[in-house]
């Protein structure tokens, strides 16, 4: 679990590297503060589910330990053993045969018991890789809006998408005016866009804006809808949603990530609108001849 928070941590140095650089332009440092936002806040989520799984993780090494212990205080009795024999083989020569047939003996009895230690070995391995691909949803309590979420999260986190769907659809039908209701609608909508299925994500990010339409997550969710109509080829679409996210949540993470996304793919929609061509000023009559007196 550490090395996952690690390699996550590693994963935002190069991010804050970038964004401390006086030499990069303003706009790849606000870049780079934005990804490193919408990192943070994912691992302040994540870290919660981490702490649970490495407590089960534990759990279920202390059980398996003093088994594992005993196995090994046998394989060092074994292995003083067989080091006494070989001394004794060495110092006396008339008692080599029988001792090297008893040190046979007691290498063959090491070695059926280290390859019951290899099986105990395994079947804990299997074990630990198996925690947490199992479900949570049985140890919610029943009306706990908090445990439903976290164990959704906590399926999501593991991959299992089709589990945690359901969980935060349950989520958001059961508690719809909760706090995390909106939180639950957008990761209904980042399961969909992981597999792949882009029509469904555009709706349900959509659903985010009316759920709550100033939640933490809305510009979030409107901006990832602006890469699934992309990744679906309504470029246009696209880019509205993109500008919609720039003109209706200004100074945010989202919106600088719209920016940088919209100087990739479509730069002129950028610009400022050019001014309407002032009005051709009237000709003037051509003055009147002065008589001469």
């Amino acid at each position: 679990m550490k090395a996952i928070l690690s390699g996550r941590i590693m994963a935002l140095a190069p991010l804050l590297f970038l964004a401390a650089t006086p030499v990069y332009a303003q706009r790849d440092r606000d870049a780079a503060i934005a990804r490193i936002a919408v990192q943070v806040e994912e691992m302040k989520s994540e870290l919660t589910i981490l702490q649970r799984q490495v407590q089960t993780m534990q759990d279920t090494l202390n059980k398996t330990t003093g088994e594992i212990n005993t196995l090994i205080t046998q394989m060092t009795d074994n292995i003083s053993a067989i080091r006494r024999a070989q001394s004794a083989v060495s110092s006396n020569t008339s008692e080599s045969a029988t001792q090297l047939s008893a040190m046979g003996e007691r290498v063959s009895a090491t070695n059926q018991r280290m390859e019951r230690l290899s099986e105990q070995f395994a079947q804990l391995r299997k074990l630990i890789e198996d925690i947490p691909k199992q479900p949570v949803l049985a140890q919610i309590t029943p009306g706990n809006a908090e445990q439903l979420f976290a164990a959704a999260y906590a399926d999501y986190s593991r991959g299992n998408y089709d589990l945690a769907l359901s969980e935060f659809r349950q989520y958001v039908e059961t508690y719809p005016s909760s706090e995390l209701a909106d939180n639950a609608q957008y990761w209904i909508g980042e399961i969909l866009y992981a597999q792949r299925k882009f029509p469904e994500a555009a709706a349900e990010f959509e659903k985010v804006l009316t759920i709550n339409a100033k939640g933490d997550k809305t510009p979030a969710a409107l901006y990832k809808r602006g890469l699934v109509l992309v990744e679906m080829g309504k470029r246009e679409d696209g880019v509205e949603q993109f500008l919609s996210v720039i003109k209706n949540y200004a100074n945010t993470p989202e919106a600088r990530l719209a920016t940088e996304q919209l100087q990739q793919i479509a730069p002129d929609a950028l610009k400022p609108p050019e001014p309407d061509p002032p009005a051709q000023q009237q000709r003037s009559q051509p003055p009147t001849r002065r008589r001469r007196p």
